[in-house]
Formats: C-alpha cells, structure tokens, sequence
C-alpha cells in the first residue's frame, strides 16, 4: 500500500514542478508588461549603469536585491525608484531615516557623490524595492552582452534555465518511475513463480497410494 502511494507521488511530482516554472514564467512576463521589476525566488537582478556608488559597486557589476526585505537602517544600500521617474531605478546607500508621525522617511547618498540629490531626500518605503544584497563583476559583462535594445534578455535567459532544469528533472523521475513500475512488476512475477513451485513442490511431497489387486 505505501508502495502504491509513493509510485502516485512520484507520478504527480513533475507535473507540480512544471507547474511552478509556468507560474514563474508568468510573474516575470507579467512584470515586464507593467514596467515592474522582475523578481525570481525574491531576488532581482539589476545592471549598474553609473558610478554614484564606486568603489562599492562598481559599473557594470550586476547586484542581487532582496524584494522581501521589510526593514531597512541607516548604512543599508537599497534600490528604489526614483520618485519624479519611476521606472528609473536607483542604488544607493541610506544615511539617515526620519520618523514623521509614525511614517519612515529615507535619505540616500550615492557613496562616490558628495550630497544627497532632491530626488532622494525624505521618500517612503512605498518606493524602495529592496536591500542590495551581493554583486558580481563576471555576470555583469555577461549581462551586457545580452542586454541590447532595451529589452532585458537575462531574465528570460533565467526562465530559460529553470524549464530546462524542469525538463531535466521530469526525465529523470519519469525514468525512476518507469524502472520502479519494472522492479514491482518482476517482483510480483517472482513472487508467483516463488508461489507456485511450493504449490508443486507440496504436491510432488504427496503420499500416494499404489493398490495391487492379486488375481
């Protein structure tokens, strides 16, 4: 009986998988439809295009940004939109929160500028989009190649990745499945094969009863 229930599990785990890289497929599409940034597993992956923030981050590197953080202090680097423009996105540090009525109002400084600029002075949590989290050189040149024409390409090379990996991972349990339904089956044929030798066995063991009639 657990057999039986394990083999139906098995036999609904791709199906599950495939499930959730449409689901991921769809969030992102859906984001870059609605000019929102695209999150994977709760990280987003952005490009940087200047050098407010060298020698921290450099341009060119792509950094990694937490979309579930919920609580930010002064020193965090954070990502927001930038309020007069929001779909352009900026990185920089925070290096001062003001408490306004119980509403937290952020300041940022980019750490190669010299001051705040307006647009960063005093804005609400309303437009951060999350907390820098790592970076990388290497991947940020890849990650230029690939961008042209101003369409992010990396996001789709990521869902790329990931129906790949589905696919992959659905192969390969099909491929258990299949050699387990095999091992069932070829037990139960030794089983009865087992079953019915001791059935002949038993009647090969029989006494029998061999009457001479003298005539």
């Amino acid at each position: 009986m657990l057999k039986k229930i394990l083999l139906k599990s098995l036999q609904i785990l791709p199906f599950i998988f495939l499930g959730l890289t449409v689901l991921l497929i769809i969030q992102v599409l859906v984001a870059i439809k609605n000019d929102q940034t695209p999150t994977i597993l709760g990280y987003s992956m952005l490009i940087v295009v200047s050098p407010s923030m060298e020698d921290t981050i450099m341009t060119g590197d792509l950094i990694f940004v937490n979309t579930k953080a919920t609580s930010y202090e002064v020193g965090d680097i954070i990502t927001f939109h930038k309020p007069d423009n929001f779909s352009t996105l900026i990185t920089h540090r925070i290096i001062e929160i003001n408490d306004v009525d119980g509403i937290l109002l952020y300041t940022t400084m980019g750490d190669n500028n010299f001051e705040s600029l307006g647009f960063e002075k005093n804005f609400t949590d309303d437009y951060i989009v999350g907390k820098f989290v790592s970076k990388t050189t290497a991947l940020g040149k890849v990650y230029q190649f690939i961008y042209k024409g101003g369409i992010n390409l990396i996001y789709g090379a990521v869902v790329l990745i990931f129906v790949t990996i589905g696919i992959t991972e659905v192969s390969t349990i099909i491929k258990e499945v299949t050699k387990s339904r095999k091992e069932i089956q070829q037990k139960e044929k030794d089983e009865l094969v087992q079953s019915e030798l001791e059935k002949l066995k038993k009647e090969l063991d029989k006494p029998y009863n061999i009457e001479n009639e003298d005539k």
